[in-house]
C-alpha cells in the first residue's frame, strides 16, 4: 500500500512537469506546426535555437520526467521480485488473467492488477490517471503531436552542450539526456491510451501509437542528420557531442515496443550509428591511456 501511495505521489510530481512542458509547447504552437510540415533545410539549427522559446526549460523538464519514470520502473521491478517470493500463486493468477483477457473487458482493470503485482504494462495506470486531465479535449491530440515535434527539434540542440557526452561506463549521458527516451515512450503510451479510452481517437491504440512514433522518429532523425550537413562553419565548431546524440536514437528503439530497428534504419543510416559507437569508445580508451600515462 505504501509503495502505491509513493508511486501516485511520484506520478503527480511528473504531472506538474508535464503541465509546464505543454505550456511551452502552446507558446511555440505556430512554429512547431510549421516544423512538422517542413523539411530540415528550411530551418537551420542556428536559426531554430533562436526562434524556439524556452526550449532549454522544456528539455530540462523532459529529463526530470524521464528520470522519475526510470525510478518508477525500478520500484516496480523490486515489487515483482518480492511478490514472486511471498505470493507466487497470486502473481501467476494475475498474469494469466491479463494474458487471456476477453476483448469486451475494460483493459484498465487488468493493467492496474498487473501493475500492483509488479508487472510492467504498456500504459502505467498511475501515470494515465495523473495526466488524464491533459487528454480530455479535442485539441489534446494535436497538442501531444506537437509535443513530440518539440522533443524532436530540441534534442539536436543538445549537441552544443559539452555535458551531453555519452559515458560508456554507465551507458548513459552525463546530463541524463538518455532519460528523454524513456519520457517520450512512457508519455506516448499513456497519452494515447487515455485518448482512445475517452473516444477522442477512433483508431486502435497500437495503430495510432505506431503512426505517431514513426512520425517522431522521422522528424528527430531528420534533425540529427542536419547536424552532419550544417553549413554554418562557426556552428560546426560548437557542435561537440554529435556522436553522443546519435546513440540516443538507438536507445529509443530499446525503450519502445513500437519503434523498430527497421523503422530507424529507414530514416537514419546505421553506418553513422556504428561510427558513433566506435567514436565514443575510442574516446574512452584515449582518456584511460592519458590517465595511465599521468600515473
Amino acid at each position: 500500500y505504501q509503495r502505491r501511495v509513493r508511486g501516485e505521489q511520484l506520478m503527480e510530481r511528473c504531472e506538474k512537469h508535464v503541465h509546464d512542458m505543454l505550456s511551452i509547447v502552446q507558446e511555440n504552437k505556430e512554429l512547431l506546426t510549421q516544423l512538422r510540415a517542413c523539411t530540415m533545410d528550411q530551418f537551420p539549427t542556428g536559426l531554430l535555437s533562436k526562434q524556439l522559446k524556452r526550449h532549454e526549460v522544456f528539455l530540462a523538464n523532459c529529463i526530470v520526467v524521464g528520470a522519475l519514470f526510470n525510478f518508477r520502473r525500478l520500484t516496480v521491478a523490486a515489487l515483482k521480485t518480492v511478490v514472486a517470493k511471498r505470493a507466487p500463486f497470486l502473481q501467476k493468477c494475475i498474469l494469466d488473467y491479463k494474458t487471456n483477457i476477453r476483448p469486451e473487458v475494460d483493459p484498465s482493470i487488468p493493467d492496474e492488477m498487473a501493475a500492483a503485482a509488479g508487472f510492467q504494462v504498456d500504459a502505467d495506470p498511475a501515470l494515465c490517471a495523473a495526466i488524464k486531465k491533459h487528454c480530455g479535449n479535442p485539441q489534446s491530440e494535436t497538442l501531444w503531436t506537437l509535443f513530440n515535434v518539440m522533443v524532436a527539434v530540441t534534442l539536436p540542440l543538445q549537441s552544443l552542450d559539452s555535458n551531453s557526452v555519452y559515458r560508456t561506463q554507465i551507458e548513459g549521458h552525463e546530463n541524463n539526456l538518455h532519460c528523454v527516451s524513456t519520457a517520450v515512450c512512457w508519455l506516448s503510451s499513456c497519452v494515447y491510451t487515455n485518448l482512445v479510452r475517452s473516444g477522442l481517437e477512433k483508431e486502435p491504440l497500437q495503430v495510432i501509437l505506431k503512426e505517431r512514433l514513426r512520425e517522431f522518429v522521422e522528424k528527430v532523425s531528420e534533425r540529427m542528420l542536419k547536424l552532419q550537413l550544417e553549413d554554418d562553419k562557426e556552428l560546426q565548431k560548437e557542435i561537440k557531442q554529435r556522436d553522443s546524440l546519435f546513440i540516443l536514437l538507438e536507445k529509443m528503439v530499446r525503450d519502445s515496443d513500437y519503434i523498430t530497428y527497421d523503422m530507424l534504419e529507414n530514416n537514419f543510416p546505421f553506418t553513422i550509428l556504428r561510427n558513433s559507437y566506435r567514436a565514443v569508445y575510442e574516446n574512452k580508451k584515449k582518456k584511460q591511456q592519458k590517465i595511465d600515462n599521468e600515473l
